[in-house]
């Protein structure tokens, strides 16, 4: 397999994705590293040679680690993320790493060491395995990190169902990933050496939703990390020499490719799952812009409250995420039939409950379980 091999080779002689003296696609690892936000105190708390510059984001900086949790990443590679997660969670915690190559895990293990020396900590752990099918039992993690990995596999709707599987109900994701914008030209898409530079194997936007939604995750997140492109592509590197030279012209790297925190969770036993279809609108809380639309600002607090009742919420607006209303049976012949008047439309654990109309709290709590939302005439 290329990526094995290639990260094998990593591992062994040092160097990363790119080139023997690259990142994950140009500079230095510490470089990279600092430019994706790592901080010098973070840094200074890792083996030497933990970093070797692989990531396209910072994970574990957003993930809100408690002591205590059980935290996996997922193609863990010299251990970065876990050791930095291993001081999160503490001694009553636990971090595990699992990568696929066996020369990763050497260097890990011994990284290790040199962590436990340095502080004290014995709750990390490295197993070998794909992430297509993760070496630990149903249910027993609660949070779920990767940086820059996900995007390497072949059958990532597979790796999904799989975090899916080892959340324990209210575990969480945080992930860094690359995504497209847009599909690559195939010239790219043949070069394997961009494959395994993160770019080529990341899956489009929208394809990467569907596959969380598909693994029944909810409060899905997709949030691009500002400046990640620049900081992981370095135009000495000659694997991103080669990407931009096959560019469309007036194309930069960031039109077609993004690094993304992904975060999502998985809904605990009995919690119904709430997606609301918006119509096309620039703002779905009602208050950007001079004015504020009431409608909308009592609803999005309407959703609010569910949220902080435990319920899941899922969002989409028609002009941002055109997709999700293209790929759901149910709303798209809602707008074959009556177009955009179908807008907003409700859906309560797949079921649609209402369309056109934003409804109001106490139908909400009805229809989720609630039963009265406590507002003055509710159910009554």
């Amino acid at each position: 397999m290329v990526v094995r091999r290639k990260y094998a080779s990593i591992a062994s002689k040092g160097g990363s994705c790119c080139g023997p003296a690259s990142s994950c696609c140009g500079g230095g690892a510490e470089d990279v590293a600092r430019g994706l936000g790592y901080t010098e105190a973070e840094l200074a708390t890792l083996p030497e040679e933990a970093n070797l510059g692989l990531s396209c984001g910072h994970p574990t900086a957003v993930a809100a680690l408690r002591p205590g949790e059980v935290v996996l990443d997922l193609g863990s590679g010299a251990g970065l993320d876990v050791f930095l997660a291993a001081q999160r969670v503490g001694p009553s915690g636990r971090a595990i790493g699992v990568d696929m190559t066996p020369e990763m895990l050497e260097k890990a293990r011994h990284n290790a060491e040199v962590f436990r020396e340095r502080t004290g900590l014995a709750n990390v752990a490295f197993l070998e395995g794909q992430i297509e099918t993760i070496p630990l039992e149903d249910a027993s993690v609660d949070v779920v990190l990767s940086n820059c990995v996900l995007n390497l596999s072949p059958d990532q709707g597979r790796v999904w169902k799989e975090i899916a599987r080892v959340l324990r109900p209210g575990g969480r994701v945080s992930i860094s990933d690359m995504v497209l914008l847009q599909p690559l030209p195939e010239v790219l898409r043949q070069d394997l050496e961009a494959l395994v530079g993160c770019i080529a194997g990341a899956p489009l936007l929208e394809d990467l939703r569907g596959y969380i939604q598909a693994a029944g995750l909810v409060d899905i997140g997709l949030t691009p990390k500002e400046g990640a492109v620049d900081a992981m592509l370095h135009s000495e590197a000659t694997a991103t020499r080669r990407i931009l030279e096959r560019l469309p012209e007036g194309t930069g790297p960031g039109d077609l490719v993004a690094s993304l925190l992904i975060s999502a969770r998985k809904a605990k036993p009995g919690a119904v799952r709430v997606q609301v279809f918006d119509p096309a609108q620039c703002c779905a809380t009602g208050v950007c812009g001079p004015s504020v639309d009431p409608r909308l600002a009592r609803f999005a607090a309407d959703l609010e409250w569910l949220k902080g009742k435990g319920i899941p919420v899922e969002r989409f607006n028609l002009s941002q995420q055109a997709l999700a209303f293209a790929t759901d049976a149910a709303v798209k012949a809602a707008l074959q039939e009556k177009g955009e008047a179908a807008l907003p439309l409700i859906k309560v654990d797949g079921q649609v409950v209402s369309a056109g109309s934003y409804p109001a709290r106490d139908q909400l709590a009805v229809w989720t379980g609630l039963g009265c939302s406590g507002e003055p005439g509710c159910c009554g």
